[in-house]
């Protein structure tokens, strides 16, 4: 199913849209729409829709401009205009912009039907041949990737210094002056399993390029076993949301044609070249830090730096439970060592000290995730039998393996449990949200700009933290609402609208039916 976002100043243009598609509603879907751009764009950059039709002559932000901006930000939309104006200028610009559609309204169900089918089309042979270039790539080009990809793992491994890295840079036809840079780190996996780590690397180098060979503003290649880019931007260009909304976009990307899921890390920014590798050590740490979270999210250095692990001194006299509460993946190595370093020797006596401390940890292990209420792993249940603890101390090495993956699972388990970072900050949205959800014109960019957020790092950590976008939340939230009104009191259905932040009653009606399954009035009925 195709997802359909609408921009219209007109309502009653997006109701005869929700009308036409009725009949062609399980082939695509109305996920949003909006009576401006303003509005209509950070609902599309969180929505992500496979499709924008939008009105050309808009308050605040016209058609032209939004559809510029979705061009720069989400390439892979498809647009439709939806225009009144017969006029070349707009035309022109429209083509020069990439559209795929300029229809003039008024617009039939036969035209606009067979608008979409042309552009469903489209976006089939679109994803049917994304990878089909991947073994004809330019030997030149092939060659000019591999130099750039060593260029940037040498700046990182500091083979040189700043002034070499900008001669070097530009002999490769790169420009590296800036004024702030950030790396971010990627790692790739494959959902399905059925593709050779090979292969997916390759096609995920395909898809890097595509997205972002054209953008002078960053930078990217393979390290190791996974990839990262360099982002470089002016003095106030906001390089931070840049970089949340471009590891959004990838990992959209990664999932809408390659079936696979994207981890991003995101550094710390720094003013010099010669800084970059704090900036990559920060990424990595946040890349690190997203072990035990759900693969596909995104993680920076200032997530970090809110508290996600604190920082713990493991030889401090503290109970062993509390280190548990703390430890982050990075940590165990240090944790294992400090508590068992003294058993190290192969000897009976040892041997029945580390039997001791491994009964120690597992009590401890236990203690903290009854504290918390969590479940405990399939190994922390195993180590309650003493053959088991008997059979995993007979070596140092033997503890030290069958220790980590201990503590390995019951981090998983503590942070499944209280995975919940900027706990604070999500209260203050929903609260927010709670107190002003009448206001139709309460946008994603309202609500982060008051908790202190970028829109982009706003989206991200709602998301990844409440499970749905914030759009979703607000939506639900409003007809939540709006069940009540409709049980407890006799009011319109378009005060009801008015209510909850819906200006047009049909909107209203519409969205509260895809959410039930019923029309408001029917709700009505049966509550009763």
């Amino acid at each position: 199913m195709y997802q359909l976002f609408i921009v219209d100043d007109e309502e009653v243009v997006r109701k005869g849209i929700r009308e036409l598609l009725q009949s062609a509603e399980n082939q695509y879907a109305i996920c949003g729409e909006a009576s401006d751009g303003e509005l209509a764009l950070p609902m599309i950059q969180e929505l992500k829709p496979d499709i924008l039709l939008t009105d050309i002559r808009m308050p605040f932000l016209d058609g032209l401009e939004l559809c510029e901006m979705i061009r720069a930000k989400m390439p892979w939309v498809h647009i439709l205009i939806l225009s009144g104006h017969d006029e070349f200028e707009y035309a022109r610009k429209a083509v020069s912009l990439g559209v795929d559609e300029y229809i003039l309204k008024p617009v039939t169900m036969p035209q606009l039907l067979g608008s979409l089918e042309k552009t469903a089309r489209k976006i089939e042979e679109e994803r049917a041949s994304y990878f089909t270039g991947l073994d004809t790539e330019n030997a030149s080009a092939r060659k000019r990737g591999v130099m750039v990809s060593h260029f940037l793992n040498e700046l990182l491994d500091e083979v040189f210094s700043a002034s070499d890295a900008l001669a070097r840079a530009e002999k490769l036809g790169l420009s590296l002056a800036a004024r702030q840079y950030l790396i971010c780190c990627l790692d790739i996996r494959s959902d399905t399993g059925d593709v050779s780590e090979s292969l997916l690397r390759r096609q995920f180098c395909l898809l890097l390029g595509r997205m972002l060979d054209e953008r002078e503003d960053i930078l990217w290649c393979g390290r190791g076993d996974g990839f990262l880019l360099l982002l470089k931007a002016g003095e106030n260009d906001g390089l931070l949301e840049t970089a949340y909304e471009t590891a959004q976009a990838l990992k959209h990307e990664a999932e809408r044609m390659m079936n696979a899921s994207l981890s991003a890390g995101i550094g710390s920014i720094v003013p010099r070249l010669s800084e970059l590798p704090r900036s990559y050590q920060d990424a990595r740490r946040s890349l690190g830090g997203l072990v035990g979270q759900p693969h596909g999210s995104i993680l920076s250095a200032l997530d970090l730096e809110h508290g996600l692990f604190p920082q713990f001194d493991f030889t401090e006299a503290v109970p062993l439970a509390e280190r548990l509460r703390h430890v982050s993946q990075e940590d165990i190595d240090f944790l294992l060592e400090h508590h068992f370093g003294s058993a190290r020797e192969e000897n009976g006596s040892s041997l029945l000290y580390r039997y001791y401390l491994l009964a120690d940890l597992v009590v401890s292990s236990m203690r903290l995730l009854q504290s918390i209420d969590a479940e405990q792993p399939a190994i922390l249940r195993d180590a309650g039998n003493s053959d088991t603890l008997m059979k995993a101390v007979v070596t140092y090495p033997d503890t030290l393996a069958f220790a980590r993956s201990l503590v390995e699972a019951v981090i998983l388990q503590r942070d499944r449990k209280q995975g919940v970072r900027y706990g604070e900050e999500l209260q203050r949205a929903k609260d927010y949200i709670r107190r002003h959800f009448a206001d139709n014109d309460l946008s994603l960019n309202t609500v982060a700009a008051e908790v202190g957020f970028s829109p982009n790092h706003f989206s991200t950590v709602f998301s990844q933290q409440m499970g749905q976008t914030f759009v979703e939340y607000l939506t639900r939230f409003r007809v939540e609402r709006s069940k009540r009104l409709l049980r407890e009191t006799d009011l319109r259905l378009a005060d009801i609208a008015y209510a909850i932040g819906y200006n047009e009653p049909h909107y209203f009606s519409y969205i509260f039916k895809k959410y039930t399954g019923i029309s408001p009035s029917v709700y009505r009925k049966q509550a009763q």
